[in-house]
């Protein structure tokens, strides 16, 4: 037991020393019984490819948050930047949320990887011991043997120093011996490098952490503001009044888009699928603008748009009034003009239906959707004075009055 504990003595003024001393690691992966002890960890290579995905992206959103915040404040009055803010506001929203689920995979992907690391260390831990278990092994070897001029010239040295300067007692330490004070060494620093590493990811993932709840209160800030903006006929009456040429052509502009685009889409030839409609945003019954001649009869409005009648609706659900195929989506758009963000379905017998101004459209161009099926959020998106949803059914490409197609809220 005595000699026992002076091997591990001296193996730990061993370590120690050459810690200090600053003993390079081997430039290849130090061997024990032929096994490699250490190399280039590809897993958190790909892990660390991941997170600079992702931040790439965060950083692409924040010059597009940039962007819209200039452009707010490039308003030449407070009437000018009210309108940009609320035409910008669902792509505010969005960048908000896009964040959230960048900061969401992140958080999870150092979440893995610290339990990743935390094995690792155990395994290192492991590892170490039975290096350590294993030298001394080699000492008691050399002491039974007799051997003593080279273990009494490591217990004898008053430092490490002394004993590394002596290379006549150097060379008398086998090469295996060597390699396994090498294997020690590099794991010793792997280890510390592996926990130096845990520690920076359970940091970063606090920061993380913070920012997503964070995003969170910016996100519900938004929404808010969003929701205070109220879809009415008198407002929109008021501010297609206010410039009456510009917005005649745009809301002409609109329908023409629309209408070349019932010309150019391939429709079903397949029987209509049959059924009365749903109600395309349930819960919300409000209709701030029928279908018809409307504005003292200068527009001709081909849908209808469902408000939120006094509550908040902006990201409410938009459901398939009928069961269809996804034939057009469109996510480009400029703020207060148009349509916005919109989609269509083709329910087959020529019968098809639009739902405009989104904040979000979940199901992607050739889909086939189940009636009932969430394709969609509200939002306020293109010409809006606030979130609402512009609903449109249409015959042989001609629009209908959506009332007598749907259940509820008549």
């Amino acid at each position: 037991m005595r000699v026992e504990n002076m091997m591990r003595s001296a193996l730990s003024i061993l370590l120690c020393a050459a810690f200090l001393l600053g003993v390079p690691m081997p430039a290849r992966a130090a061997e024990v019984d032929g096994k490699p002890q250490t190399g280039v960890d590809k897993t958190v290579q790909a892990y660390e490819n991941q997170i600079a995905d992702i931040d790439a992206k965060m950083k692409a959103i924040e010059e597009e948050n940039k962007a819209l915040e200039a452009q707010i404040k490039g308003a030449a009055s407070e009437k000018q930047q009210a309108q940009v803010k609320r035409g910008v506001i669902d792509q505010q929203i969005k960048l908000t949320k896009d964040e959230i689920l960048l900061l969401e995979e992140r958080i999870m992907l150092k979440e893995k990887e610290i339990v990743r690391k935390q094995a690792d260390i155990v395994s290192q831990q492991r590892e170490i011991e039975e290096n350590y278990d294993l030298f001394l092994k080699r000492m008691r070897a050399m002491y039974m043997n007799d051997d003593t001029t080279t273990l009494g010239l490591v217990l004898g040295a008053d430092d490490f120093t002394t004993f590394l300067t002596n290379a006549d007692t150097m060379t008398r330490v086998s090469a295996h011996d060597e390699k396994l004070l090498e294997a020690l060494i590099a794991q010793r620093v792997a280890l510390e490098q592996t926990k130096e590493y845990l520690d920076e990811q359970l940091a970063t993932l606090e920061e993380d952490r913070e920012a997503n709840e964070e995003k969170r209160h910016v996100l519900s800030g938004q929404l808010q503001a969003a929701n205070l903006q109220v879809h009415t006929f008198a407002q929109m009456e008021a501010e297609y009044n206010a410039d009456l040429a510009a917005n005649k052509a745009m809301l002409d502009a609109m329908k023409k888009e629309i209408d070349d685009l019932y010309k150019k889409i391939e429709w079903s030839k397949n029987p209509y699928v049959g059924g009365q409609m749903l109600w395309p945003v349930p819960g919300f019954y409000t209709i701030s603008s029928n279908f018809g001649w409307r504005f003292g009869g200068s527009d001709y409005h081909t849908g209808m748009d469902i408000a939120g009648g006094g509550r908040a609706i902006h990201s409410a659900p938009v459901v398939a009034a009928n069961a269809g195929t996804v034939v057009h989506v469109n996510w480009r758009y400029t703020p207060y003009r148009g349509y916005g963000i919109y989609l269509m379905l083709d329910h087959g017998g020529n019968m098809s239906t639009l739902y405009a101004h989104l904040s979000n459209i979940t199901v992607q161009l050739g889909q086939e959707v189940e009636r009932g099926e969430v394709i969609g959020n509200v939002g306020s998106t293109g010409w809006s004075t606030g979130p609402h949803l512009h609903f449109e059914v249409r015959v042989n490409g001609v629009a209908q009055n959506p009332k007598p197609y749907v259940i509820g809220g008549q």
